[in-house]
Order: C-alpha cells, then structure tokens, then sequence
C-alpha cells in the first residue's frame, strides 16, 4: 500500500500478512475454525473454501478427503498439489459445487454482487452433505450511525498499529468501488432462505463476525 497504487487483489503482495494487520485477532479466527473444522469433515467428502486466495487456511486443515480451494484472483492462488486442489474460478458462474462436509467462505462474499449472494448460498446449502457446515465470515453493517461511526474507528485505530492515516484513508477510499457490506439481518436472511436454520456466532471483533451453519 505504500506504493501509492489502488488497493486490488489482483495486484496485492504479501496478502497474508496484510489481512493479519488488517484484521484484529484473525489469528484466532483461523484457529476456530481449524478446531470447528474437526466436527464436521466425513472422509470422501470435500472441504471446499470459497474466496481461499492463498490457500493458508485450507492447507492448515487436516481432512481425509478433497480439499478445494476457490479463488478468481489467479495470482493469489498458489499450484494444486496431491494434498490440495486450487481452482482459479469465479464462484458466482459456477453451477455447483462439490459434495462437501464442509465448505468455508472467509470474508469473501462482501465482495460478489448483492444479487448475485442468495445463489452461492443457495448452491452451498445443496453441496453440504446433511450435518455438514457452512463456516460463514463477513464484514457487516452496524444498525445504526452511531454503531457504525464507534466501530469504524476503533478499528482504524487497530489499523494504525501496522499502516499510516494516508493508507487507511487510500484503502477504504478503494475499498468503497468494491466491497458491498450487509447488515446481520441481511446475511441470516440469505442464509435462512438457502435453507439454513441452525446457526451460531463463534467469532467476533469489532463489525468483523464468524459464523457457523449446520445443515
């Protein structure tokens, strides 16, 4: 970000450490899930990660069975392996998805199309095999102004720890081109109308949130 250049996964470098200092207490986030993950993954099932642009988090899974990693930004996507297989597609053109135990989409739909949410969801809820899991983070909307502007800051002053006021401000001023933020009603709204009806907030930092769905 110091290169003055607009903010784009297409262009990003060193994204890991960058979400790390972007985001408070990601590291727990990814060890949550990791522990969660154990409850859920059935051998011959996949593991299915939605948005997985490195691969760090689905390769730090153990699984016994297909791991998947979705991610049209081809640059952030390292090569398949015999333990992980990488796809460089567009999760919003895909028909389906595998028959997975559990399928994970970590900050990742805030970025797709508004319209376009309810049929990823939708294809997520028919991949799962019944008990499987939808892992489900978001960056959300607070309800009122006054929320918003406490949580808004707060999380810019986390952010001043790693990155100048002049970064922030150019991030979030590149951000607004394409990041679409839901409230919480909006997004367990998509979820329950997939299909989903058990669900539970493990996660939560600021107006950062991790959800767990059982099918």
């Amino acid at each position: 970000m110091t290169s003055g250049k607009e903010f784009s996964f297409e262009s990003i470098k060193d994204f890991d450490d960058h979400i790390a200092k972007s985001i408070a207490n990601y590291d727990l986030l990814a060890k949550a899930i990791r522990n969660i993950a154990d409850y859920f993954l059935v051998e011959n099932t996949a593991l299915l990660d939605l948005g997985c642009s490195t691969g760090e988090l689905l390769k730090s899974i153990k699984h016994d069975g297909r791991k998947v990693g979705i991610d049209k930004s081809s640059n952030l996507l390292p090569k398949s392996t015999n333990d992980v297989e990488f796809l460089s597609l567009d999760i919003t053109t895909m028909k389906e998805f595998p028959e997975s135990s559990l399928v994970m989409s970590i900050f990742t739909l805030q970025f797709i199309d508004k319209d376009k949410r309810q049929k990823v969801l939708s294809s997520v809820y028919d991949s799962l095999i019944q008990g499987g899991a939808f892992i489900w983070a978001e960056k959300v909307l607070c309800p009122s102004g006054k929320m918003q502007e406490i949580m808004n800051f707060s999380h810019y002053d986390y952010k001043l720890q790693s990155f100048s006021a002049e970064e922030i401000l150019s991030k979030e001023k590149d951000l607004r081109k394409i990041m679409r933020c839901n409230t919480v009603k909006e997004n367990m709204d998509l979820a329950s109308k997939a299909g989903f009806e058990q669900k539970q907030l493990f996660w939560k930092f600021y107006n950062f949130e991790c959800w767990l769905f059982i099918k």
